[in-house]
């Protein structure tokens, strides 16, 4: 797929996907948005001593990243399962420049992009596993605690947001187990209360209105 690397307003880098027309991550700033959804909203409202987490569109690993230096502070283990169709190679993650401003060194980096389809260990508390695969072929077969939807938006991959799919990922998640996504579509909401998912709203990042974490009732 191809891809030219865009800087956003707070300085941090993301991808502009030529094929899909869209960016990964915020123009208003990729980095802030990521910590504030799925870190802020996702990773850090679930404490319990192992954590497992589905991402549905990897991209540039930003999301996996923050999660791993997140968890430096709290020390869960952590399994981090990220599916992604269109991998993003290992140089361009680099010329992402993310280790420039979050502390991790470039060593490391490179294991979020590299060794696809197997599990890797990123340290003692965080296991990644990398999957490439098509999200309508994708069988689940864990159980997860967090799930992050950072799909292209409803209006690019609309079969990426199908009641369909959402149900196979929703019935993985554990019992009090939440879903995050920048999307607050009503439709999705919809959706996502017909799957049996206590839905709320919750103010975005900048040059985002809104952004939904769903929990399982």
């Amino acid at each position: 797929m191809k891809s030219r690397i865009f800087v956003t307003a707070d300085n941090s880098s993301t991808l502009f996907s030529e094929d899909f027309g869209e960016h990964y991550h915020s123009i208003n700033g990729a980095l802030t948005e990521s910590k504030h959804i799925f870190i802020n909203l996702g990773f850090l409202s679930i404490e319990k001593p192992q954590i497992s987490i589905l991402e549905i569109g990897y991209g540039t690993g930003l999301n996996a990243i923050l999660t791993f230096l997140a968890n430096a502070d709290r020390q869960s283990s952590v399994y981090y399962h990220g599916i992604e169709k269109f991998p993003v190679d290992g140089n361009t993650l680099l010329e992402l420049k993310y280790q420039n401003y979050l502390k991790i060194s470039q060593q490391k980096m490179s294991l979020f992009a590299d060794n696809w389809d197997s599990a890797i260990r990123i340290d003692n508390n965080f296991e990644l596993f990398k999957q490439c695969v098509d999200f309508n072929e994708f069988i689940p077969n864990k159980t997860y605690d967090i799930i992050y939807f950072d799909a292209f938006s409803p209006e690019t991959q609309p079969d990426m947001w199908k009641v369909e799919n959402l149900e196979k990922i929703l019935t993985c998640l554990s019992t009090g187990g939440v879903f995050v996504t920048y999307c607050s579509r009503g439709d999705l909401k919809r959706n996502l209360r017909y799957l049996g998912m206590n839905v709320k709203r919750f103010s975005g990042p900048p040059g985002k209105r809104h952004v939904l974490r769903a929990t399982k009732i």
